[in-house]
């Protein structure tokens, strides 16, 4: 299980790649956020939160994640498409 330093680490890893950018597309793969767009809204923050991170976006939404026992976060190119895992684990 990821530990708070760890937690710390990405947060901060998320923060430098996003913050102050534009998402330019989202795919959430969990069933009640499957329509959730957050297209054309800029990061404004990735904050940790005890073992959370809270991705901070205009229009006063957040994204709300936790690693779980084994979950991360990937920082790839542009175009690149998602990578580590089988595509039916990878949730956002």
């Amino acid at each position: 299980m990821p530990e708070g330093d760890t937690v710390w680490h990405t947060a901060h890893r998320l923060h430098e790649a996003l913050a102050g950018r534009v998402l330019t597309r989202t795919d959430f793969r969990v069933p009640r956020l499957a329509t959730a767009d957050l297209t054309g809204r800029q990061v404004l923050e990735v904050a940790p939160r005890g073992k959370h991170l809270l991705t901070r976006v205009t229009g006063g939404l957040t994204l709300h994640s936790h690693l779980g026992m084994d979950g991360s976060w990937r920082i790839a190119p542009t175009g690149r498409g998602p990578r580590g895992g089988p595509a039916h684990q990878i949730r956002a």
